[in-house]
């Protein structure tokens, strides 16, 4: 699962290239970007701690009985 980073409380963060602002409910950082890993950095950008993880089926098919 990938981490996933939202703006400090109260913060717009514009992402690069004029493509709108950073989403509240979070997005992976690009670790390539040198402006992503600063926000981070600097704590303008907050890792989502409770993220959901995904319902996996335990191999239960739920078929006939």
């Amino acid at each position: 699962m990938q981490k996933l980073y939202r703006p400090k409380q109260g913060l717009r963060i514009p992402l690069p290239g004029g493509a709108g602002e950073w989403p509240k409910d979070g997005r992976p950082l690009n670790p390539a970007s040198s402006y992503e890993r600063r926000l981070e950095q600097d704590g303008d950008l907050v890792l989502i701690e409770n993220q959901a993880e995904p319902e996996s089926t335990g191999g239960k098919s739920g078929g006939q009985k």
